[in-house]
């Protein structure tokens, strides 16, 4: 006999096969072994992944046994990966908390990052040999030569490696000792003429040697002319191709200003010689300045060429509302990538979130795992105030996610890099 409820039966769970047939199921969205480390044991740390309007798709506690995460989860494309830490310290009697989260956001769905091998490029400093002796004639560029001429010798950046005691300099004639780190070396000196760029090379010099050196027998550097005031500049040149050769100091902007030339007003020119196999360029506007409101721009450049001509563009940037959870600002150039920066710190509590996007992707915050904000209830707010922002156009065609690439999979500084930064603390 015909029974209706037995074919309803037969319906409704028909019915829910289908739809759980059709129910989208979980993917993989991140691969990585980026965060495969142990914690220091004051350190608790977390990493998860959310879609692009915030929403919390998948949370790990890593450690050094995690290999390769898989994060999972449903994304139509694009993905944000978050890692929030949070140190604990205790000061006296009290504890101090330090949350420090990282978000980088428009990641594609169903990337992958495994870890570079790391390498090192670090040159060691080796301790001093011996000592030689340079002797300076005829320089009238200013009444202290230990500051607007450079001396560098493949390891030393700066003229510390030069023994100021003994030195003298009567007005024509400079005499200082030299610490040399290895025998026979090469010491490459840079200075100005006017406002025009001049070096020389000590070729050769060995423990004992008592060199002297006409200033007015240096040769023009190849001129790099720059279309601003600047505050900071130099071009240092590398014997050996990429970031580990030795580095040589080819100009600086810090010879000129303390010579008795310069002129605040004018724009600097900055210089190299094409004996070198690689180079940094370097020019900024603005002080660096550690706790205080500033802005700067600066243009980097990291290669085997040197630009005929530096150009530092003008820009107009506002902040209407600073704060990240309503966060409004208007920037007028167009850049690769920005970082923005948010802090605050109170009753022994110390936040700080740094974002990472594109250009075109506004800031969203993603949302913290419950049990976190159960545990640290100082993540839970509704403002957190803009510290910092920085901005770069990358001009050499490095992207967002050449960026991401190269963070996550920790392959260290570049050897082939050129962008311009602008950057702004509040």
């Amino acid at each position: 006999m015909y029974n209706p409820r037995y074919l309803f039966l037969m319906i409704f769970v028909f019915t829910m096969s289908s739809c759980d047939l059709n129910k989208a199921e979980d993917e993989v969205l991140l691969r990585t072994d980026s965060f495969s480390n142990d914690s220091p044991e004051h350190v608790e740390r977390w990493v998860f992944i959310s879609n692009q309007n915030g929403k919390l798709l998948d949370v790990v506690k890593p450690d050094a046994t995690s290999g390769i995460i898989e994060f999972k989860g449903i994304s139509n494309n694009l993905i944000m990966l978050t890692e929030l830490s949070v140190a604990t310290f205790e000061i006296g009697n009290e504890t101090h908390l330090l949350h420090n989260i990282k978000t980088y956001m428009a990641i594609p769905a169903g990337s992958s990052y495994i870890q570079n091998e790391e390498t090192s490029n670090h040159i060691p400093f080796p301790d001093p040999v011996g000592k030689a002796t340079i002797t300076l004639k005829n320089y009238h560029g200013s009444d202290e030569p230990w500051s607007s001429i450079g001396f560098s010798d493949g390891y030393a950046n700066f003229n510390n490696w030069l023994d100021y005691d003994p030195q003298s300099f009567d007005g024509s004639t400079f005499i200082a000792d030299m610490n040399l780190r290895e025998e026979p070396i090469d010491v490459f000196i840079t200075s100005y003429i006017g406002s025009d760029p001049i070096y020389s090379w000590l070729r050769d010099v060995k423990v004992g040697d008592s060199l002297v050196v006409e200033y007015e027998s240096f040769t023009p550097l190849i001129p790099v002319t720059i279309n601003k005031p600047v505050t900071h500049a130099y071009i240092h040149g590398n014997l050996e191709p990429g970031n580990s050769g030795k580095n040589y100091i080819l100009s600086s902007s810090e010879y000129l200003v303390n010579s008795n030339h310069y002129n605040t007003d004018d724009n600097l020119t900055l210089g190299y010689t094409d004996e070198f196999a690689y180079y940094t360029v370097f020019a900024e506007i603005g002080q660096v300045l550690c706790c205080q409101p500033h802005e700067r721009v600066n243009y980097r450049k990291v290669g085997t060429s040197v630009p005929s001509a530096i150009h530092l563009p003008d820009y107009t940037f506002s902040v209407e509302n600073g704060n990240l959870f309503n966060l409004t600002y208007s920037f007028d150039r167009k850049y690769t990538r920005k970082n923005l920066y948010f802090s605050e710190e109170h009753d022994n509590n110390t936040l700080w979130w740094f974002f990472h996007s594109p250009e075109g992707v506004d800031v969203v915050v993603p949302d913290i795992p419950a049990e976190i904000l159960a545990q640290y209830p100082f993540l839970i707010r509704d403002n957190l105030p803009l510290s910092s922002v920085s901005f770069y156009d990358t001009l050499d065609g490095f992207s967002y996610l050449d960026y991401i690439k190269n963070s996550l999979e920790k392959r260290g500084a570049r050897n082939e890099l050129e962008q311009i930064q602008y950057y702004f603390q509040f």
